[in-house]
């Protein structure tokens, strides 16, 4: 990426995460990137281009580290524990920016629903991966893989809301039991 496209996203991902994106201002922007606004729009023409943008990376980033996670594991379990752990805490990370990545008023734009889906068959891919090594290896239980996959993202999805709204003070050890619930459940026994 150019590097004066970089110091754009940059410095429009600090004032979002900080302001929000409806009050954050193409002039805040350049004043905050130390750039006129005419070089700020030759990489971007509106605001929802430059967020459209650092969502992109972020997302990019999201499933390099979930893929890092998984391959770092030896075991079925321990792929899923790492991946539930990996989203979580990348997760809190971006707390500031995730609230924002989720506000209504963003719903209507294309972008946004379509990181959303991607993201959504990305995790089921994965998952299902996982599943099924864990059957071949004789750990889980044969099972409709897609359906446990999808039972298994529904849960990690329950665990953002104590990490955004109660802030969750053990989110690795509420993750963890989680995990046990849900193997205890399609582990061999």
């Amino acid at each position: 990426m150019d590097e004066k496209k970089k110091i754009i996203v940059s410095a429009a991902k600090e004032l979002i995460a900080t302001y929000g994106f409806k009050k954050t201002t193409m002039d805040e922007i350049a004043a905050k990137a130390h750039m006129g606004k005419s070089t700020m729009y030759y990489y971007f023409k509106k605001k929802e281009d430059i967020f459209a943008e650092i969502v992109r990376i972020d997302s990019d980033l999201f499933r390099q580290k979930l893929d890092e996670a998984v391959q770092a594991a030896y075991s079925p379990q321990d792929k899923i524990l790492g991946y539930v752990s990996s989203r979580m805490l990348h997760l809190k990370e971006l707390s500031n920016y995730y609230k924002t990545l989720t506000n209504e008023y963003l719903d209507h734009y294309f972008f946004i629903e379509q990181v959303r889906e991607d993201f959504h068959t990305f995790e089921n891919t994965i998952l299902c991966s996982i599943i099924n090594e864990g059957i071949a290896q004789g750990v889980f239980t044969p099972c409709d893989v897609n359906v446990v996959a999808r039972m298994i993202a529904i849960s990690i999805k329950g665990l953002e809301y104590p990490l955004f709204v109660q802030k969750s003070k053990d989110l690795e050890r509420d993750s963890k039991q989680m995990m046990e619930i849900i193997f205890k459940g399609i582990e061999v026994r």
